[in-house]
């Protein structure tokens, strides 16, 4: 309603002075009734034709197509009464009178307008004291494209673009002056920038990894640009910029799958995914639903994952046309019936058995559950895909096998053991197993827990200065599983992929602490920033993980897959050990399970903290 009044109010200024003027140079004002009672009704006339063509019903300041169509004929239907009504009036033409009733209508109505929108935006910039100061690296068709928003959205001032392109030193784009690389660290004090945001979606893995790590030393909030396709002319410069993600510091210059042998080894297939539900397994559905099985299973015994994998790749399968029969099964690897049914009915071909407890405190702390998921788990399905004459079964496993110092770790080198063992029994399935290190952003990996203590401020909890881990994108994961499943043609291999250098927990820290804009304040002389808490090895936890057991790996046709030599035990010494666990187990017998964990596993028996006796029912869970 109050827009509606001041309508009224500026128009009947407007057609006032309209027809004082009129008034002046005609001298033939033709009517008893005082001008000014006019032009209040026809002030009145020309706010009611606006609202009952829905001019009211926009919200002014946010400009649109549609509120100008319906403005130009609001105003051409009152602009066309005023001219009438003049005309019955002044003795002048009609079209000059409309013209002038144009004038006199629309010029106050936007006049008023533009100037409460500005000063709506001048009250949001003194609310954030001032907006956000903005440095756009990429001066290209990207910086260029996310320039223009910004330079039209309140809340954030476009200071300058960073180019490596000498040439373009010293011009401008939107008025923003373009400079080099080395006055970056100058511009972020004199000019007080808050954010820097790079805008190079060509750029390669190795360049952004450079580039990242630069900026990092600057300690200021750090955002990335999408692929140009994936930009929008509608969405807002705040909603289209990303923060940096964690494997973008970590990651690796990809390398081109050997396609023509995943797609022999997968299509047509039926592939069962236990653990389909989890990080790993999850990605490996992502990418075995790529290369046409005629049904892929993932097999879970938590319903909210399996509801959410499920959901995910039957939106994936719909989006991209593939003709994959999807069944999500719900059970236990533990439950013989489960397993059984599921490989029956389905007449599954490739397993890849994913499914484990792998967070280290938690096992460390629960190592009943820990050995009976991870080993007898392991041996259930790998018994029942040699009995149901399954083509090819594939471990999942953990640089923790290599010797371990924790109940997880050594777990998983029992299932190792187990795998290697059942494929020398003579049987048609081949049984092979593929090792390697954390994957970032997985469930309890240290990224994600991070990344919440940056946002509450800190502090971020490090378990040692100098511990260290391999990473690898879980992607990236996924697919070298596949691809080293399918380099298995007898069994019983080792293969371990390739993880790059391995990484200081420590300098991961501080480089996310750094790119989210913040100091480190245990390095920082005025005391502010985030800390970095040093907490202490938790039970079992390493300083340093390893891929090999005998420190030597020969490499195959795939640059980052090797392939290791482990000394395989026999199956009937085996397998009477595999009945002790299960019956000690039942018996919750945990004495007996350290001391056959410690037979099995020899290198527990001189690293462990279980085999020492060390272990906490109730240890405190912290990321891996």
């Amino acid at each position: 309603m109050l827009a509606i009044a001041l309508d009224v109010a500026v128009i009947a200024a407007g057609l006032g002075i309209a027809g004082g003027s009129l008034a002046a140079s005609c001298a033939c004002y033709q009517s008893s009734i005082p001008l000014e009672l006019v032009v209040v009704g026809l002030a009145l006339a020309t706010a009611s034709i606006f609202g009952i063509l829905g001019v009211y019903r926009h919200v002014v300041r946010f400009f649109n197509e549609h509120f100008l169509r319906e403005l130009v004929l609001a105003v051409s239907l009152a602009a066309a009464l005023v001219a009438t009504g003049w005309y019955a009036l002044f003795d002048a033409p009609w079209l000059a009178l409309y013209l002038l009733s144009v004038l006199a209508i629309l010029g106050p109505f936007l006049t008023w307008r533009i100037t409460a929108t500005a000063l709506l935006k001048m009250a949001h910039y003194v609310e954030r004291a001032r907006p956000i100061r903005v440095a756009v690296y990429g001066a290209g068709v990207g910086g260029a494209l996310l320039g223009e928003k910004l330079r039209r959205e309140p809340g954030y001032q476009l200071v300058t673009f960073i180019d490596d392109n000498p040439e373009l030193w010293g011009r401008r784009v939107y008025g923003a002056r373009i400079v080099g690389p080395e006055r970056l660290r100058e511009l972020v004090l004199a000019k007080a920038i808050d954010q820097v945001i790079i805008a190079i979606p060509s750029a390669s893995v190795s360049r952004r990894r450079e580039l990242l790590n630069k900026l990092a030393e600057l300690s200021i909030e750090v955002r990335t640009l999408p692929p140009i396709e994936e930009m929008t002319s509608s969405r807002r410069a705040a909603e289209e910029v990303r923060p940096v993600r964690a494997e973008e510091l970590l990651s690796r210059e990809p390398v081109k799958p050997d396609l023509a042998s995943i797609a022999q080894e997968l299509k047509g297939q039926v592939v069962l995914v236990t653990g389909g539900g989890g990080s790993i397994g999850g990605a490996l559905c992502r990418e075995i639903l790529r290369h046409g099985p005629r049904c892929l299973i993932p097999f879970d015994s938590s319903e909210f994952n399996l509801y959410t994998i499920d959901r995910e790749l039957q939106a994936l399968k719909q989006r991209s046309g593939y003709d994959v029969k999807i069944v999500p099964v719900l059970g236990s690897v533990l439950s013989a019936r489960d397993v059984d049914r599921v490989l029956r009915e389905h007449s599954v071909d490739i397993i890849y058995h994913g499914a484990a407890y792998k967070h280290v405190p938690l096992v460390e702390g629960n190592p009943l559950q820990g050995m009976e998921n991870n080993v007898l788990g392991t041996y259930t399905v790998a018994e029942a895909a040699i009995r149901h004459g399954a083509r090819k079964f594939v471990l999942i496993s953990t640089d923790k096998a290599v010797r371990p110092s924790n109940v997880m770790g050594a777990s998983k080198r029992f299932a190792e053991k187990i795998v290697q063992s059942l494929n020398e029994t003579g049987c048609e399935t081949v049984l092979t197993l593929v090792r390697f290190g954390n994957v970032l952003d997985s469930a309890g990996s240290v990224v994600p827990l991070f990344r919440d203590q940056i946002r509450l401020g800190g502090p971020v909890t490090v378990t040692h200065p100098e511990v260290t881990r391999y990473f690898m994108t879980i992607p990236e994961a996924a697919e070298l599983v596949i691809q080293a499943g399918a380099m298995s043609e007898r069994g019983g291999e080792v293969f371990h992929l390739d993880m790059g250098e391995p990484v200081k927990i420590a300098d991961l820290a501080r480089k996310m602490i750094h790119l989210s804009g913040y100091k480190v304040r245990n390095e920082s002389s005025d005391g502010v920033g985030i800390e970095i808490r040093y907490v202490g090895l938790r039970p079992g936890e390493k300083l340093y993980e390893e891929l090999l057991i005998d420190g030597t790996g020969e490499p195959t046709q795939h640059p980052r897959i090797f392939q290791a030599r482990d000394a395989i035990a026999s199956w009937v010494d085996l397998e009477p050990q595999v009945e002790t666990l299960r019956n000690a187990i039942e018996n919750g017998d945990v004495e007996v399970v350290r001391r056959l964990l410690c037979d099995i596993v020899e290198d527990y028996r001189n690293n462990g903290a279980f085999a020492r006796g060390a272990v906490s029912a109730h240890s405190k869970p912290a990321a891996e």
